[in-house]
């Protein structure tokens, strides 16, 4: 789960994402990886569990340590976890 999730779409649209794609919806992805984070860890994505560049830091730790998961999808979910942080702290959440 992901909380706040329309609020995250809304907000890395405004921030320019997705704004040139042509085929794939960009911002969709960014939530679909999200997604994955969360289902991967067994977490839901919140201001309390993805609020600062420590989080990001230590959830890409775990991620890597499940062996499992490729090196450009930890990239991809690690662009997506970013963009999830500054809305966080734009909004104050």
């Amino acid at each position: 789960m992901i909380e706040y999730v329309e609020r995250y779409e809304n907000f890395i649209r405004q921030q320019g994402v997705g704004s040139n794609d042509k085929v794939a919806d960009s911002a969709k992805s960014y939530i679909s990886y999200l997604k994955g984070v969360s289902r991967h860890l067994d977490i839901n994505i919140s201001p309390s569990t993805l609020g600062c560049e420590n989080d990001i830091q230590g959830l890409s730790l775990k991620l890597k340590s499940k062996g499992k998961i490729s090196k450009k999808t930890i990239t991809n979910y690690g662009s997506a976890m970013k963009q999830y942080v500054k809305m966080v702290q734009h909004f104050d959440l």
